[in-house]
């Protein structure tokens, strides 16, 4: 089986292919919605002169249904490079373009399309976007093509024009278009409305105009909206999508909106792509991030997170819950000061300074966070003071960018005869805090409470959404370790007042220490 086969049939008499479909079903049989998604894929295949594959074929099937059930569905598709997850959207673009105006005349449940069936393609640039749309283009300008649109049942000729700055190909007598944009943060998308968007090369997306502005022109026409791509090293909207449909697909009932190809799935159904990818192994290494990402299909997540959440899970000590006080051996405190819409927040980490393993790295333990929100420092001060006079505090840490280090200073004079120490914020001296964080986790070095009245926390449930949500980053020889950009619903203040806290582990001794029964295990 090829992509060059076509349907038994040697395609053309069009008319009596379009009439089959018309007379074949009926909307009181039960298995109307099939059998009409069946004979959709089918015309589409002749009219793009190509035969699916069986994994194309399940992934186009369900976004035929979902136009014609009008459910609104979010699918997501994760295929191995090259192995026609651009030629099958297409292909399903043109045939629906063609076929939903005039089924609309005979079936209720189509009729949003009598008009036409618009269709907004979308890349993270507009290069990316181009490549889906130029395929419509070309299917639907092709020889096959347009021996079909000019036969006396379907009567249409394609169009290609520009409306602004977007490119579009209009079927000029059904009314359908298939217009190219661009998911470019910076670009002025709004104000259209579609029945079908696709976004190729989601991974890449840009998360807030992706949810900003590229979802609400669906909302109108409660529009299909399909997300395809490859794995990439942070998380965005396509991964988020894609966790959702993953969970949702397990409920009785749910339809699958999700689709997963790797390179073995669709070399079953093509011996040339299995050779190819057989080369590329050989060439790139099968361990290298770039056959992983391309042809496994894993999110390599670690590499461009600072931690996964299988990582921080190992690391969360379900015995343990928040420890409101310890006195038997000096803590470390790092506080993050609040910067704009930011919270203040204090760390306090036990530190078992007795036992560094053999390369001098201690064992920390997460014993309680406080959040501050807002910047009332006068407030804010006293407030600090009052919620560490329960620990035996050895050491404080504050981000000295900004007015931190007035806060220092302040906090010094607050706790007389405590190491107060003011860190820079420059790239170097950040670079060094990260990697040494960094170091920690990769070590297990760093445990945090995980008892299940620890979890009900805000605080907890905060810091744990943080730590998954900062990115890593490398600018040069410098390392970067923020939220993401583009989501203004993620923070990193928790993230930063722990590197902050267990840096003073490099750079501080603390001389006396006392022994005693350790309470950290209890429930």
């Amino acid at each position: 089986m090829t992509h060059t086969e076509v349907l038994d049939e040697e395609a053309p008499d069009l008319a009596e292919e379009y009439d089959e479909i018309e007379a074949s079903l009926s909307e009181d049989d039960a298995n109307f919605v099939h059998d009409l998604v069946t004979k959709v894929l089918e015309f589409a295949q002749i009219l793009c002169d190509y035969k699916m594959f069986d994994y194309q074929y399940e992934f186009a099937y369900r976004v035929v249904e979902s136009l014609i059930l009008n459910d609104g569905a979010e699918i997501t598709a994760l295929f191995s490079r090259q192995s026609g997850k651009t030629q099958t959207t297409a292909a399903v673009i043109a045939a629906v373009m063609v076929l939903f105006p005039k089924l609309a005349r005979s079936f209720s449940m189509l009729e949003k399309y009598k008009g036409g069936v618009m269709v907004g393609v979308f890349g993270p640039v507009d290069d990316q976007a181009a490549t889906l749309w130029a395929r419509v283009v070309a299917f639907l300008t092709s020889t096959t093509a347009q021996s079909i649109l000019l036969d006396p049942e379907i009567d249409d000729a394609p169009t290609k024009g520009r409306e602004g700055r977007a490119p579009m190909l209009t079927l000029k007598h059904s009314g359908s278009f298939c217009r190219q944009q661009t998911a470019n943060p910076r670009a002025k998308i709004e104000s259209k409305s579609y029945h079908f968007i696709v976004i190729d090369e989601a991974q890449d997306a840009d998360e807030f105009t992706v949810r900003k502005s590229i979802h609400p022109m669906g909302a109108f026409y409660n529009a299909t909206k399909v997300k395809t791509g490859t794995p990439s090293r942070t998380k965005g909207d396509f991964y988020k999508s894609i966790q959702h449909n993953k969970r949702e697909q397990v409920k009785r009932g749910r339809r699958q909106n999700h689709f997963q190809y790797d390179w073995r799935a669709c070399a079953k159904s093509n011996p040339n792509y299995e050779k190819s990818v057989k080369h590329e192994m050989r060439s790139l290494g099968q361990d290298s991030d770039e056959f992983q990402l391309a042809f496994e299909i894993r999110w390599l997540l670690d590499r461009g997170m600072l931690i996964t959440e299988q990582r921080l899970d190992e690391l969360g000590d379900p015995s343990m819950s928040i420890v409101p006080e310890w006195h038997l051996t000096p803590v470390v405190v790092g506080i993050d000061p609040a910067r704009d819409v930011d919270s203040t927040i204090v760390t306090v980490v036990y530190v078992d300074w007795d036992h560094p393993d053999e390369f001098g790295y201690f064992d920390h333990r997460i014993l309680n966070w406080l959040e501050l929100r807002g910047d009332q420092w006068e407030e804010q001060y006293f407030q600090i003071v009052e919620f560490l006079k329960y620990y035996n505090v050895g050491a404080i840490g504050v981000d000295a960018q900004g007015l931190g280090s007035v806060v220092a200073d302040r906090l010094a004079r607050l706790f007389p005869g405590v190491s107060v120490v003011p860190l820079s914020s420059t790239r170097p001296e950040q670079t060094k805090r990260w990697t040494h964080l960094m170091q920690l986790l990769d070590r297990y070095k760093i445990i945090y409470p995980a008892h299940s009245k620890a979890k009900r926390l805000r605080v907890w449930k905060r810091f744990y959404q943080q730590m998954t949500d900062v990115e890593k980053k490398f600018q040069g020889p410098n390392i970067i370790v923020e939220a993401p950009e583009d989501d203004s619903d993620a923070h990193d203040d928790f993230v930063d007042s722990l590197a902050i806290a267990v840096a003073l582990t490099e750079i501080e001794q603390i001389p006396e220490m006392e022994q005693g029964i350790n309470p950290l295990y209890r429930r």
